[in-house]
C-alpha cells in the first residue's frame, strides 16, 4: 500500500478518540466515508511530506487519540489542525511551497534521504520526482481546504501513514 497522507475536512464536534472509526482506506491508501467528496479531502505522499517537514512544525496541532498538543503533524497517527490562527498559517505555508514550486520545471526532483547500500562506500540521496501539475493542484487543493475551515468554523484531520 503507498504512504499516503490524507487530508479531510471535518466538523470540530466530530473530531474525538473515534474519529478515525467513521473512515476507511483502499489497497491505494485513499479515504472513503459517506459525504466525503474530492473537495473536502487532499493527498500527498509520505516522502513529499517528509520534505517540507521543517515548515510544517510551525502548526500548533492536537492528536485526538490522546489529546496531546504537538507541533507538526502524526506521521504515524491522526492529527488535528482546530485553532484559527494555525489554520491560516497552514494556508499562508502551502502557498508559499506552491510558489515555490511554480518555478519548477514540469517534473520536479526533490531530494530524499540520504542512503548507503550494501558495499557503497560513497553512499546516495534517494530522489523523488513529481509532476508539477498533479502536485501543485493537490497543494492548492489542501490550501482551499485550509480557507474554507476557517471561513465556516470546521477543521482539518490529518490521517498519517
Amino acid at each position: 500500500m503507498p504512504m499516503i497522507h490524507n487530508f479531510v475536512i471535518e466538523n470540530k464536534l466530530d473530531v474525538n478518540e473515534d474519529v478515525h472509526t467513521s473512515y476507511s482506506w483502499d489497497r491505494n491508501g485513499k479515504l472513503h466515508k459517506n459525504g466525503l467528496t474530492p473537495d473536502n479531502q487532499a493527498h500527498l505522499d509520505d516522502n513529499f511530506i517528509s520534505y517540507i517537514h521543517d515548515s510544517l512544525q510551525w502548526l500548533e496541532t492536537r492528536n485526538p487519540s490522546t489529546g496531546e498538543r504537538l507541533r507538526g503533524l502524526n506521521n504515524y497517527g491522526i492529527t488535528v489542525i482546530e485553532e484559527e490562527q494555525v489554520l491560516q498559517r497552514f494556508y499562508q505555508i502551502l502557498n508559499g511551497w506552491i510558489d515555490l514550486f511554480n518555478s519548477a520545471p514540469y517534473s520536479i526532483i526533490l531530494r530524499g534521504d540520504f542512503c548507503i547500500g550494501d558495499g557503497d562506500e560513497k553512499g546516495h540521496y534517494k530522489k523523488w520526482v513529481y509532476n508539477k501539475s498533479d502536485l501543485i493542484t493537490e497543494l492548492k487543493k489542501l490550501a482551499r481546504m485550509a480557507l474554507h475551515t476557517v471561513e465556516h468554523g470546521k477543521c482539518i484531520v490529518h490521517f498519517g501513514i
